[in-house]
């Protein structure tokens, strides 16, 4: 079964799910009582971050909640990298989700897909579930990542692991394929909150396509190799990995992000660290970052955030943000 069909069928469970209810209703005469509504049924957030090195992302998503148990989501996302080491480079992802919660259990769903400037392509389908207890959850995260580089050539002959030896200026196109597993705990109380998510992947060795002698041989090759077969021009997707601008976890080795909030009235402001591996060069960073966010009143607030990356090649950290939320 495909990523496409597997993410199609649980799609569709999640809303068979939610329609469920509405229909053992439908067929219950003695049942007087009105189907629930939504009284705003659609949400949007928007948000922009710019750092130090001019590189911009901007985020959006928009909800709909088919019940109060039940919501779609399309979620984008575009990142451009202007600094003098990744001039031109741009990422650009979309993801399409559902969630659906019971009374004390919740599970996710969601498949997206990423393009990294004549790099690399992206495929995954991404499931969770939370067990909550209130005010606290917990949770499993799980998913799928296909990684499809574009051809390149490599500049020296590379030994490859099932015995395929490539000459200097041979082209290869490789695919890398990868699993995710992570933990997800948070608190949410009536004036403090937390929140702790660890994200681990686990990848197999690249399969590659080599012309060799005008013949298309087929092999493998681990990291290292992977990264000699594109005579190092692999080797910037490690900095757009741990940088931490706009929404990027395309050739992620691991993630920790944990954050604690203070909420006054109308006023949140919660402190959020960040802390990413890289899988090709084994890069790390650190990001802090500081937000406030305001409501507004009639579905709407606004987020500000002040952050430092700090690590993973990146020299010129600092960074601002803003998002406007709004549900109508």
């Amino acid at each position: 079964m495909t990523t496409r069909t597997t993410a199609s069928a649980l799609l569709a469970a999640l809303l068979l799910l939610a329609q469920a209810p509405a229909a053992l209703a439908a067929d219950d005469p003695d049942e007087d009582e009105p189907e629930e509504t939504v009284d705003a049924p659609w949400s949007l957030s928007l948000s922009t971050v710019v750092d130090q090195a001019s590189t911009r992302g901007v985020s959006g998503e928009l909800g709909r909640d088919l019940t109060p148990n039940t919501m779609l989501r399309l979620a984008v996302d575009s990142t451009s990298y202007d600094s003098h080491n990744q001039a031109g480079f741009k990422s650009n992802g979309i993801e399409v989700g559902a969630t659906h919660d019971f009374e004390r259990f919740g599970i996710q769903a969601a498949v997206a897909r990423w393009q990294d400037t004549d790099f690399v392509t992206a495929k995954e389908l991404k499931l969770g579930g939370d067990f909550r207890f209130d005010p606290w959850s917990v949770g499993l995260r799980t998913g799928y990542r296909r990684s499809d580089f574009e051809s390149f050539k490599s500049a020296a002959a590379v030994s490859l692991l099932n015995g395929t030896t490539t000459d200097a200026g041979s082209a290869s196109q490789c695919k890398l394929d990868n699993t995710a597993l992570g933990l997800d705990g948070r608190f949410e109380g009536d004036v403090w909150g937390g929140y702790a998510t660890l994200m681990q992947y686990q990848y197999k060795n690249a399969k590659c396509a080599v012309l060799v002698n005008g013949l298309d041989v087929r092999s493998n090759a681990n990291r290292q190799q992977l990264r000699d077969l594109s005579a190092g021009a692999l080797d910037v997707l490690s900095a757009v990995a741990t940088r931490r601008i706009g929404r990027q976890e395309t050739l992620l080795d691991s993630s920790l992000d944990a954050g604690a909030s203070w909420k006054h009235d109308d006023l949140v402001v919660s402190l959020d660290f960040s802390r990413q591996k890289d899988f090709l060069l084994g890069a790390t960073s650190d990001t802090f970052s500081l937000t406030g966010t305001a409501d507004l009143g009639n579905h709407t607030g606004i987020d500000c955030t002040l952050g430092l990356t700090r690590g993973g090649g990146v020299t010129n950290g600092a960074f601002v943000g803003f998002g406007l939320r709004a549900k109508f």
